[in-house]
């Protein structure tokens, strides 16, 4: 038996007897263990899971040849792009997309900037809505802005901070500095989340792209009895436009948006 997500679990291992179900059931599991930690090997694999090293082994690497993991260069996996697509799908067709996007539409006609959607992807953030604001002509149709790092973002600061398999992420692969302004520090990282706790917004002034700055707030869900962020609304602009003087208008816009989300989805959860 393994615990999983503070659900007890138990597995069986395939070896032990016929059955395609029980290949399912310990597949599945071992996608479990991949929410708890960003990369992992086969020895680990099995002892969270009760089952011999090379049934983790041979599991392992069946999900990396469909897609679903990849394999590092130090032989460890993590989750493949295969499984981000797929729920990637999967957030599009649920209760978040269809609650955001009046909101975000408002947001945007409110502040006439563009409003963004994003959720959690590993150590990245993912965009699964994008409502531009075409009078400033900056337009974000390539795949490059559709994905990107949580630590340089707005977003990914507002969810890490709220969303500790998130942060740990981040934390554990390490900090690109993609402008001279990109927060690389883990230190200060870490002091940066812990005042968005406090404040309830997050900024990024610059550090993905020079002459563009944004404003996040997260959307934090009740999971038993915990709050944890598992999207966030964010407002991206030129960095006058942003971070001048209407500043204050554009977090108080940006968090009212936030939490005109999170109280409907917490409504709609069974």
């Amino acid at each position: 038996m393994t615990v999983l997500d503070g659900r007890p679990v138990v597995v069986e291992d395939p070896d032990a007897g016929e059955g395609p179900l029980r290949s399912v059931a310990i597949a599945m599991a071992v996608l479990d263990c991949f929410g708890e930690e960003p990369e992992l090997g086969a020895t680990k694999v099995a002892q969270r899971l009760g089952v011999a090293k090379s049934t983790a082994c041979r599991m392992l690497a069946a999900l990396a040849s469909g897609g679903l993991l990849e394999r590092s260069n130090a032989g460890r996996y993590r989750l493949g792009l295969r499984l981000f697509e797929m729920g990637q799908l999967a957030v599009d067709r649920l209760m978040l997309r269809e609650v955001a996007l009046p909101v975000l539409g408002e947001l945007r006609d409110v502040l006439r900037e563009t409003a963004q959607l994003a959720v959690p992807v590993g150590a990245d953030v993912l965009y699964v809505e994008r409502l531009e604001n075409s009078d400033v002509g900056i337009m974000f149709h390539t795949e490059l802005y559709r994905r990107g790092p949580g630590h340089s973002s707005s977003a990914g600061k507002a969810m890490a901070a709220v969303n500790p398999a998130m942060a740990r992420a981040i934390l554990d692969r390490g900090f690109v500095r993609r402008t001279p302004f990109t927060i690389v520090d883990p230190g200060r990282y870490r002091q940066v989340l812990r005042q968005v706790q406090v404040d309830g917004f997050a900024v990024s002034r610059e550090e993905h792209t020079i002459g563009m700055s944004s404003i996040a707030a997260p959307v934090v869900v009740t999971r038993g009895d915990r709050r944890v962020a598992v999207a966030a609304i964010s407002v991206v602009g030129r960095t006058a436009s942003i971070l001048g003087t209407r500043k204050m208008a554009v977090v108080q816009n940006v968090r009212r948006a936030a939490a005109a989300v999170s109280a409907e989805l917490d409504r709609s959860t069974p």
